[in-house]
């Protein structure tokens, strides 16, 4: 007798890669609705990786953001904003602090937000860790 077919098999899930690709996407679209330009996007460092990095023109600044994204599961034991705290935070400010030792733009404050998916429900917290 064959074992049955598990429903993991039926129905592959996306790749870790491919998924948050598909989520930063997202976030990215969100983020250009709301007067974001992109600079970059998975700038990697040896300590750290930064998702997207973007310029927002306000009325009177120009502000650099760094823009972690985060996904996870309704069901999962742990908030896509508690993920990034602790060890995840100082790997984004140091990041963070490598990016603008070379960044010549015209922004004149910075902040690193986070982009949580809960499922697919998206929420943006600004200012999400302190630079």
């Amino acid at each position: 007798m064959m074992p049955a077919r598990s429903r993991r098999m039926a129905f592959p899930s996306l790749g870790k890669k491919a998924c948050g690709d598909r989520y930063e996407k997202r976030a990215l679209e969100y983020l250009r609705s709301n007067n974001c330009k992109i600079l970059a996007q998975n700038v990697t460092y040896r300590f750290g990786e930064l998702d997207l990095v973007m310029e927002e023109v306000g009325v009177r600044e120009v502000t650099l953001v760094f823009v972690e994204v985060r996904k996870r599961d309704p069901r999962s034991l742990v908030t896509p904003e508690e993920s990034v705290l602790g060890k995840k935070a100082q790997r984004l400010i140091r990041a963070s602090q490598a990016y603008l030792a070379s960044y010549r733009g015209p922004a004149s404050a910075v902040r690193i937000d986070l982009i949580a998916f809960h499922g697919e429900e998206l929420t943006h917290h600004s200012n999400f860790i302190s630079l």
